[in-house]
């Protein structure tokens, strides 16, 4: 019960937090809009996925080698 409290808090928390973080300058908003502010933003998505491909190997790979490891255990006659 405690976990789904404190869940629930961390939401709450994240949400009334992001509406600072969604207020733009008109500006910048603007920049963005044109063709080379969509052209940079394209490029920091496909960064930031990029950047998203090494922990999901690292941790692709962690449970590939966790669940192999419980396999042979398993299988094995004790």
């Amino acid at each position: 019960m405690r976990r789904i409290v404190a869940t629930a808090g961390v939401v709450v928390l994240a949400l009334a937090a992001a509406h600072p973080a969604a207020a733009q300058c008109a500006m910048c908003r603007r920049a963005l809009q044109s063709p080379e502010g969509q052209q940079m933003v394209a490029a920091f998505r496909s960064g930031i996925l990029l950047l998203l491909a090494a922990p999901f190997a690292v941790f692709a790979t962690v449970t590939a080698l966790a669940v192999r490891r419980f396999r042979i255990r398993s299988s094995s006659p004790d």
